[in-house]
């Protein structure tokens, strides 16, 4: 194990351009959480949560027990009261969901569907009514169970099916939220299907409680699922003349939240076409500023929706393209386009004004076939007000803060990592930090005017290592967080995974390799996020790590307490929302 000793400090806001003329951050001392290679430090850091009995320095996580699994994927696992009688359950999900009592025993297995869980399952109160359901999504399924009498239940209704244009396409994304209100939970998902105006096939689901497609009151076409072959209000064949023309999402690509003036929830989907959407919960998709127009001849002048125009990485040639009209047509043979194939969207107030943009990190490709160059961050503004700034660039954020080159990797395992990126106060002044890694050996973190604080190196010397979404809470009840990641690699090597702490400030606090590994054609390690909270009742936490080739082991933290669970859960909570919450 690594250690480094280091006191809390404020965190340097450097400049990219800065930081990288520095060398990659001062080479090996990245390693050790060395942001500038020199002293990270600039004051105390104002405490973020409630302080408790704080037992000093983050302790050594000490390795409780191991349990037993198949192959996770992205799927993280869920500390929570099934059955609220005051004793917490873990719900872990692999190729099935298995439920473990407070002490790591086995209590139910849900083997529903023939295929993987590869995102992160929803735990939560559907409807108010006292009972906890399960959901989750198997293959081309969802799945939702009732936790009753201590045993999971089918609920009526369940499974449905993501099939459209007689295609079975696979669930890879999950989110969950109350979207018009009336305080029953409402399940969205994303799937890998392909979709054009002649088949007809849709990637976003959004489910009722009772397993029925979502259908507000008081509209005339059919909301979900998205994108459909529908002509006419309210559809998406003919809408502003050009239609919506979607492709699969291959990762966690959905979020939840309010991006507009009204009290409505929206949802944002990113998809492997070079389109990021956003949809309001009746399934109409949201009008980015009039400002974007199209430029064919067929539809001049027409102006856009969200998801009805490619994204490319240098502003001038949005501009040149969605604006002035002028010049050659934007071609990834000279110029680089955004590409979301993997990338979960969060919906975050990154400056404290009360309006709610939203963030992805897409990766930048170009040249004939496609080549990523880097992972990049994207902030666009919300729909508020009349409009006029929908979907528009950040002010700040216009040129995109931008990782190394990518990992290479010869063939398809171990799969890249989920540009998930976590957004959380880490210093107290009541903003927001980014935090993402890059699938360059890096994690970052972005403050919300596009400065980059810092940036740790986990590879310690490995060529294929990738790092899960960023977890953040206070280990020492000081107030202050911290962040864990787990690693995972090439399916070749046997030491790939690592359990890795950081203070807020990046400096490196505990490494520690997972131990036992086996092996595992899909990869060595831990793919999905680490999850933390308090299973046996101790009142310290516990850090949960599902792996690829061992189950799940499980740490548990000295001194801690879960006064400050900022980013518990992978996409911020067992909503999986794309931003904090809490049920």
């Amino acid at each position: 194990m690594v250690l480094k000793q280091v006191t809390v400090w404020a965190v340097v806001v450097v400049s990219m351009v800065s930081l990288l003329s520095l060398g990659a951050c001062g080479g090996d001392d990245t390693r050790r959480g060395d942001p500038t290679g020199g002293d990270a430090s600039g004051g105390p850091v104002t405490p973020v949560c409630d302080v408790g009995a704080s037992a000093g320095e983050v302790q050594e996580p000490v390795f409780w027990m191991n349990l037993s699994g198949q192959t996770s994927w992205f799927a993280d696992p869920v500390v929570y009261d099934l059955d609220g009688d005051g004793t917490n359950e873990l719900i872990a999900a692999y190729y099935s969901v298995t439920v473990f009592d407070h002490q790591g025993n086995r209590l139910a297995e849900m083997d529903g569907g023939d295929g993987r869980v590869y995102a992160p399952h929803v735990v939560t109160d559907l409807e108010g009514d006292g009972i906890t359901e399960i959901v989750y999504g198997n293959g081309h399924e969802v799945y939702c169970y009732e936790w009753r009498d201590g045993a999971p239940v089918l609920r009526d209704g369940w499974p449905v099916s993501t099939t459209t244009a007689g295609n079975s396409p696979e669930v890879r994304g999950m989110s969950a939220g109350d979207l018009n209100g009336d305080g029953s939970i409402e399940i969205v998902v994303s799937t890998t299907q392909t979709a054009d105006e002649e088949d007809g096939g849709s990637q976003i689901f959004v489910f009722n409680a009772d397993g029925s497609l979502y259908q507000p009151e008081g509209i005339s076409w059919n909301a979900w699922p998205r994108y459909n072959a529908a002509s006419g209000e309210g559809n998406d064949a003919d809408r502003n003349g050009y239609g919506h023309h979607g492709f699969g999402c291959y990762g966690l690509n959905v979020g939840v939240g309010n991006i507009d003036d009204d009290p409505d929830l929206e949802i944002l989907a990113t998809y492997d076409n070079h389109h990021i959407q956003a949809f309001k919960h009746d399934g109409v998709a949201i009008d980015a500023a009039d400002w974007f127009t199209n430029r064919d001849s067929e539809y001049a002048g027409e102006r856009f929706t969200w998801g009805q125009f490619i994204r490319w990485a240098d502003p001038q040639v949005e501009q040149d393209h969605y604006h002035d009209h002028t010049g050659d047509w934007p071609h990834p043979d000279w110029t680089e386009w955004l590409q979301w194939t993997a990338s979960p969207p969060n919906v975050v107030d990154l400056d404290g004004d009360g309006k709610n943009e939203v963030l992805g990190v897409p990766n930048v490709e170009m040249h004939v076939p496609y080549e990523t160059q880097a992972y990049a961050l994207m902030v666009l503004e919300g729909a508020h007000g009349d409009g006029s700034r929908s979907a528009m660039r950040k002010a700040g954020w216009e040129t995109l803060p931008r990782g190394d080159s990518i990992i290479q990797v010869d063939g398809w395992y171990p799969p890249g990592g989920v540009p998930a990126p976590t957004t959380a106060d880490l210093d107290g002044d009541g903003l927001p930090e980014v935090i993402v890694s890059m699938n360059d050996h890096h994690v970052y973190c972005f403050d919300g005017e596009a400065n980059l604080r810092w940036r740790y190196d986990y590879s310690n010397g490995r060529d294929i290592l990738y790092a899960s979404e960023t977890i953040v809470a206070d280990l020492n009840q000081d107030g202050v967080p911290e962040l864990l990641l787990a690693t995972f690699g090439d399916p070749d090597v046997d030491d790939s995974g690592h359990l890795v702490i950081l203070d807020a400030a990046g400096g490196l606090l505990w490494d520690v390799p997972l131990p036992d590994p086996g092996y595992n054609g899909n990869g060595n390690g831990a793919p999905a996020a680490p999850s933390v909270g308090d299973l046996d009742g101790d009142g310290e936490l516990e850090v949960f790590v599902q792996t690829f080739e061992h189950g799940l082991d499980v740490f548990k933290i000295p001194g801690s307490a879960d006064n400050c669970l900022l980013w518990p859960n992978g996409r911020g909570g067992p909503l999986r929302m794309g931003q904090p919450n809490a049920n």
